[in-house]
């Protein structure tokens, strides 16, 4: 950039060098950093903002048409009335300050705005000790003259007013208009462009300083308009004894930007819809009132849209009326209860070792663990002896999924979970045969994403936050999808989960589970009621409702139907108010037996059992009861010829012994009770040959 004539002969005089290249327009423009992150909406409506810089306080970049005409006259008549007539120094001005400082007074005044705003792009310009050094005076001539040669009037002067300071923190005329009045400033008014203006020569001076500068400017602007300054002192006062609040800060998502990259752009669109998040925050909290009594005191609610995986509401609690307003309920790890019970029948759909009509055995049943034995109970407390998966699945019968449970290999179906985007799971060992009923602590997230996965046919793909060119959901498809299981295992698993009949046994035909329009859904309970969730999906999303009691305590008399089902059930017709929801199409690997009314993956139509009375023989003689290293202890309230040990095996045959001690004790056929005596013992399962088929050690004491 060539140094201008005017003034080679300071830079002569002074030594002083032609200065680097200013910025471009644009480029201060495109590197404005306000100090909020403000997020919006999938419409472009303001969502979150987050305060991420204290060092001042900005808000989005204003262009001069934004800007109130009344503020830019004030400005300019203000601060250079010469503006659009000078080339960036106003010689008279600076020719009168310049021998002000020869006189030994201060270097002040003849600042033009161009000079103004170079001194706040140049570092070597900024003011020290509050004022200027004659060389940093000349060198801002300068550039301000280099800076007139590229930048139009209307840039700089959109530049300044989006760059200068106000009062205390506030800068750039965005910031000092809401924070100080609360409005935009295309709404300010002659008054407040007055008290403004004079912020910038004096942004922390004195009150009655401020009023006295500012009614002298109103005075000289308005002339033969000017009244009075009793009503300008008035309202100074009135505003600056407010502290700036920027009353208008949006709050829809708050935990939301906390899942978002650090490096987003200052102002970035997200996959969310704010009029659908303010209506489930709204019904949620509607729903919640009446519970509370039952000891539930708040929710969570995550809607992800099937085909692409963006999440459209992200209500983390219920909001202000929240005890735990900062914590992300979608985010926090709590046990999932029957809802993992869908994807138990699903390994077993993938693995071939079940179909829909499978018969299991809806029974008391002892399952040996470490330490003792497991003995699942229904909700119900009774039983419905022999059902179909299909029943057990749709009815959330326990029994049933933990048996399902036992015929997979433990290590395989947490290695599902984890494909499903299950994280932070243990070792298999760590939750045996409980893992059927939720055992797994896991997220909202988590789980609404996972029942995703059976919404789309068994692909799994990750959730987005954050549309990645555009959100046209019809052409948008998520990348890195995962094929986690058959499409037609999901159909199956669909079907099951959206038929009344099937959950007729728990539910009855008519419950919150059902709607007028195609949906699949689970829910669940965790041990002692902390949790309750419901979960499932239309053809178009897929919707997770959790609630329950934040402080870990148990809910009273609260079921996935009367809890979490109202406030799904809801959301889903809001979804859905104008939007069909049509069932799924029966994949090429299924067909449907008219006969026994019911879908099949192809080859498995004749799957017998309870998994299999034709295969029940080929599963190895197990003793489940007492498990091996256990030890029991006497009552001594209880006489001795009534307490007794129930021994039990997984199968049982007419030629088989139970044997003691090498002393047989009776026939196998049946489970057996042993009336009990102090010692060591050995118990054995033998055929009739003698051969030993499986044996447990156990002591009484």
């Amino acid at each position: 950039m060539r140094c201008s004539l005017v003034f080679l002969l300071l830079v002569f005089t002074l030594g002083l060098p032609c200065q680097s290249a200013l910025p471009t327009f644009a480029f201060v423009k495109d590197n404005f950093a306000p100090s909020d992150l403000k997020y919006y909406d999938r419409e472009g409506k303001v969502l979150q903002a987050k305060r991420v810089r204290y060092d001042y306080r900005s808000l989005s970049w204003v262009s001069l048409q934004e800007i109130s005409s009344d503020f830019v006259k004030t400005i300019l008549f203000s601060e250079d009335k010469k503006f659009f007539q000078h080339s960036g120094v106003d010689s008279l001005a600076f020719v009168g300050s310049l021998f002000s400082s020869l006189r030994g007074e201060p270097l002040r005044g003849g600042s033009t705005i161009t000079m103004q705003l170079v001194g706040l792009l140049d570092p070597e310009l900024h003011i020290k000790n509050n004022r200027r050094t004659l060389t940093q005076k000349i060198k801002q001539i300068q550039r301000a003259i280099e800076l007139e040669e590229t930048w139009t009037k209307e840039e700089i002067l959109t530049a300044y007013l989006n760059l200068v300071y106000f009062r205390s923190e506030l800068r750039g005329i965005g910031a000092a208009s809401m924070g100080l009045f609360n409005k935009e400033p295309f709404l300010l008014t002659p008054n407040e462009s007055y008290l403004l203006t004079v912020l910038i020569r004096s942004p922390q001076a004195p009150m009655n300083r401020i009023v006295q500068r500012g009614c002298s400017l109103k005075k000289q602007f308005e002339e033969d308009r000017f009244q009075s300054c009793q009503e300008f002192d008035l309202f100074v006062k009135q505003t600056l004894f407010r502290t700036p609040i920027f009353i208008s800060k949006p709050s829809f998502a708050p935990h939301l930007i906390d899942l978002l990259s650090k490096d987003q752009p200052y102002e970035t669109q997200t996959t969310i819809s704010l009029s659908l998040q303010t209506k489930i925050l709204s019904l949620m909290q509607e729903n919640l009132k009446p519970l509370e009594s039952q000891n539930v005191d708040d929710g969570a609610v995550l809607v992800i849209h099937n085909r692409t995986g963006y999440v459209l509401a992200y209500v983390a609690n219920q909001g202000k009326k929240s005890k735990v307003q900062s914590m992300d309920l979608i985010q926090a790890r709590r046990q999932a209860g029957s809802t993992l019970k869908p994807f138990v029948y699903a390994q077993g759909f993938e693995e071939k070792k079940l179909n829909p009509l499978s018969m299991l055995n809806d029974a008391p049943i002892d399952l040996p663990v470490f330490r003792g034995i497991y003995r699942p109970l229904n909700y119900s407390k009774g039983y419905q002896g022999k059902v179909t998966v299909t029943q057990s699945l749709g009815s959330s019968l326990n029994i049933p999924a933990v048996r399902a449970l036992s015929y997979l290999d433990m290590g395989k179906f947490l290695n599902t979970l984890s494909k499903l985007g299950f994280k932070e799971l243990a070792y298999p060992e760590f939750y045996g045969p409980s893992l059927a009923l939720g055992s797994a602590d896991i997220t909202l997230w988590e789980l609404t994403n996972a029942y995703r996965t059976l919404a789309n046919g068994g692909k799994f793909t990750k959730v987005n936050l954050l549309p990645s060119n555009s959100l046209n959901t019809e052409i948008e498809r998520p990348e890195g999808e995962i094929q986690v299981y058959r499409e037609s295992v999901t159909f199956l698993i669909q079907k099951i989960l959206s038929d009344r009949e099937a959950r007729a046994l728990s539910f009855g035909w008519e419950s919150n589970l059902s709607t007028p329009f195609y949906t699949a859904v689970k829910t669940g309970t965790s041990q002692d009621m902390r949790d309750n969730w419901c979960v499932g999906f239309s053809s178009e999303f897929t919707v997770g409702v959790w609630i329950g009691n934040t402080k870990g305590e148990p809910m009273r008399d609260v079921t996935g139907v009367s809890g979490a089902g109202p406030i799904w059930r809801e959301v889903m017709e809001v979804l859905h108010q104008d939007i069909p929801s049509n069932p799924p199409t029966m994949p090429s690997g299924v067909i449907y037996d008219s006969n026994k009314q019911a879908y099949f993956e192809i080859g498995m139509e004749e799957l017998a059992d309870e998994r299999g009375s034709k295969h029940r023989e080929k599963v190895p003689p197990k003793i489940l009861v007492p498990a091996d290293e256990t030890i029991y202890a006497f009552d001594p309230d209880i006489p001795v010829n009534h307490q007794k040990i129930y021994f039990k095996a997984n199968v049982y045959h007419a030629n088989w012994n139970w044997v003691l001690n090498q002393k047989v004790i009776g026939d196998a056929s049946i489970p057996f009770f042993w009336t009990v005596e102090k010692g060591i013992f050995i118990l054995e399962l033998q055929d009739q040959t003698g051969k030993v088929l499986d044996k447990t050690n156990f002591e009484v004491r």
